[in-house]
C-alpha cells in the first residue's frame, strides 16, 4: 500500500507539468513558426508579468518539455521497479558523468534529448556514420552507445554496429533508438546482435540508461 501510495503521489506531482508539456508539444509548431518569424523584428511576450525575448521564451519552453520528459523517465522507471519505490534523492545512487556516443546521420532529431543528457552533466560525441561511429569508440573510452537504426550507407546499420561495438567492448550498453516499425519488427536481431534495449520513445531511452553509480 505505500508503494501504491507513493506512485500515486508520483503522478499526481507529474499531472499539472504533464499538462503543460502537452499544451507545448501539441502547440509546438505553431509556437516556434511564431517564434521564428517574430525574432528578427525583436519581439517581446509577457509571461508572469515579465517580459521574455523571442530567445529566452524558447529557451524556457526547451527546459519545460525537458523537465517534464526526465519526470515521465523517473515515474516509468519506478513503475518498472516496484520494490525501489523512493522519491528522496539522497536515498538514489548518485549521478556521475557519462560519456555517451550518439550515432545519427540527423543528430538535429535528437536535440531535445541530448540537451537533456548534457544538462544532467553527461558528456554526448555525435557521429554520423557508421565508420565515424566505429573510429570514435576505438579512439576513447565510453561508458554508453546510442544508435538510430537505418543510415543512408545501411537500413540496419544499428544492429550492424551494434554487431562490431560488441566484439570491441562487450560490456558497453547498447541502445538503438529508432522508429516505431524498427523497434517492433527489429527487436529480436537487435538483441541477438548484443542491443541491449531498442525503442523509439525518447522518454524510455532516458529511463534505461544507466547513468547512475552501479550501472
Amino acid at each position: 500500500m505505500e508503494s501504491l501510495s507513493k506512485l500515486i503521489t508520483a503522478l499526481s506531482s507529474l499531472a499539472w507539468p504533464a499538462i503543460v508539456g502537452f499544451a507545448l508539444c501539441r502547440f509546438h509548431k505553431p509556437i516556434q513558426l511564431l517564434i521564428e518569424s517574430a525574432r528578427g523584428r525583436k519581439f517581446t511576450l509577457k509571461v508572469a508579468g515579465n517580459e521574455l525575448t523571442m530567445e529566452e521564451a524558447s529557451e524556457q519552453q526547451r527546459k519545460l518539455l525537458n523537465d517534464v520528459q526526465i519526470q515521465l523517465a523517473e515515474i516509468e522507471k519506478i513503475i518498472e521497479d516496484k520494490n525501489d519505490i523512493s522519491f528522496n534523492a539522497e536515498a538514489r545512487p548518485s549521478a556521475i558523468t557519462k560519456r555517451i556516443l550518439w550515432v545519427d546521420d540527423s543528430p538535429k532529431n535528437n536535440s531535445y534529448l541530448v540537451a537533456s543528457l548534457q544538462e544532467r552533466g553527461h558528456i554526448v560525441d555525435i557521429a554520423l556514420s557508421t565508420e565515424e561511429g566505429i573510429r570514435k569508440f576505438e579512439d576513447a573510452r565510453y561508458d554508453i552507445v546510442v544508435s538510430d537504426m537505418g543510415r543512408p550507407e545501411d537500413e540496419k546499420a544499428g544492429i550492424t554496429l551494434a554487431k562490431v561495438i560488441k566484439s570491441i567492448k562487450s560490456d558497453v550498453p547498447y541502445f538503438i533508438f529508432c522508429g516505431g516499425w524498427a523497434a517492433r519488427n527489429l527487436r529480436e536481431e537487435s538483441l541477438s546482435a548484443g542491443a541491449t534495449d531498442i525503442t523509439s520513445s525518447g522518454t524510455t531511452l532516458l529511463s534505461r540508461l544507466p547513468l547512475e553509480n552501479g550501472n
